[in-house]
């Protein structure tokens, strides 16, 4: 090579260091490198294969990250947030919380120096479907002497789809109705709602349908006192004392055609011999037909005091007798007065166990006699509940002498 190409060749060379030298100065100078921080919206794909599988995403529903590149600034500035590319894949994963990777991408002139989160807690749910009963409900009162008959709905129950963890919150499909100041039969078409353990609303599961139709009849209601039916017969020695019936009256229900007439409601014919045990007993009640109790679950206990019946014996003389009607003028023979008699009383042996001589009157009416021998009977009294059975001997004679 000539001296002269040569000189040429290192000016060539000398002028591209001179060019470099000068490109990065400029570059370094007049464009430098720069940072910039971008929000970026995380894109999730594959979410066709939860599908498939029957998952569903309850948790995030959008997410977004942090993303730092780094670049000359001439290339940072012309980059937004949508030329970033921030993706989760979600195929291949179960019911559950899992944590998914981020993937970035960005244009070629930036680098990505970092980005956070760099996984995201994602929780996927099943899929599920479930056949719920419709629960009737209402608001308000009827007037009163109205109560409510036994709800229809049609249908009964409605089908419901969504995450397990919400269809498995919800407690009740609820139909609410309105029966303020009511007082026909209600034919409605209602709207149906989902409600937990709360009562609170139920969102993100679905509803095969949004209505039912609901029949709800209305009735009148009536009290009427218990009759009781009995059959069969006490012993002889055996009485009723008392007989109460809890509670003495109920309330039944019915169209008001139905109820014209009604004036008590019997109970069924029980056995007395089987009381005589038994002081308490749970009676069922003969309810007409098209009637029924308001009160379905209400028990009817009667209670009936029975007591065996007993007699008893006392000894008395005429001193213990009390004499009546007695002339002034005249006295009884003071041996007369040592002559003894019986007297059998009869009642519960409540009473009887109780009673004293004491407790009974027996007298001797002398009304009108004159001085003399005279037959004359006795009479006796007992307290309520105590009966004289017999007095023996039941007549005395007696000797009226005059007073000296």
């Amino acid at each position: 090579m000539s001296k002269e190409k040569q000189n040429d060749l290192t000016l060539k060379i000398f002028a591209l260091i001179i060019a470099i030298i000068l490109w990065s100065y400029v570059m370094s100078e007049v464009n430098p490198k720069r940072t910039e921080e971008f929000k970026v919206d995380v894109n999730f794909s594959n979410v066709a294969s939860l599908e498939r599988q029957g998952l569903v995403i309850l948790e995030p529903k959008d997410v977004s990250i942090k993303v730092t590149v780094s670049g000359r600034t001439s290339d940072v500035i012309k980059i937004s947030e949508e030329d970033i590319i921030a993706k989760v894949d979600l195929s291949g994963y179960k019911e559950g919380n899992v944590k998914v990777p981020v993937y970035v991408d960005a244009p070629y002139m930036v680098e990505v120096v970092d980005y956070t989160p760099k996984e995201i807690l994602f929780k996927f749910d099943k899929l599920v479907r479930r056949d719920s009963p419709v629960t009737v409900k209402t608001t308000g009162e009827l007037p009163k002497g109205y109560t409510l008959g036994e709800p229809e709905v049609k249908p009964q129950s409605v089908y419901i789809e969504g995450p397990r963890s919400w269809v498995s919150s919800v407690s009740e499909v609820v139909a609410l109705v309105n029966i303020t100041d009511i007082t026909e039969d209600i034919n409605a078409t209602v709207p149906i709602k989902l409600v937990d353990d709360e009562g609170n609303d139920v969102r993100g599961v679905e509803k095969e349908q949004n209505v039912v139709d609901i029949f709800i009849p209305i009735y009148q209601t009536k009290k009427v006192p218990i009759e009781l039916q009995t059959e069969g017969q006490l012993p002889d020695n055996y009485e009723i004392l008392d007989i109460s019936i809890k509670p003495s009256t109920i309330e039944i229900k019915g169209k008001k055609e139905n109820l014209i007439g009604i004036n008590s409601i019997k109970t069924k014919p029980i056995d007395i011999n089987e009381l005589i045990d038994n002081k308490n007993v749970v009676l069922d009640l003969e309810v007409p037909e098209n009637v029924g109790l308001t009160n379905p679950n209400q028990k009817v206990t009667i209670t009936l005091n029975i007591d065996e019946n007993k007699t008893k014996t006392f000894q008395y003389n005429l001193r213990d007798v009390n004499i009546r009607n007695l002339d002034p003028e005249l006295n009884v023979d003071e041996n007369e007065l040592n002559k003894s008699f019986e007297v059998t009383v009869g009642g519960s042996s409540s009473k009887i166990d109780l009673l004293n001589k004491e407790n009974l009157t027996i007298e001797l009416d002398l009304f009108g006699l004159k001085e003399g021998t005279h037959t004359v009977n006795l009479l006796g009294k007992g307290e309520e509940g105590i009966t004289i059975m017999k007095i023996e001997p039941e007549s005395f004679n007696i000797i009226l002498k005059s007073k000296e």
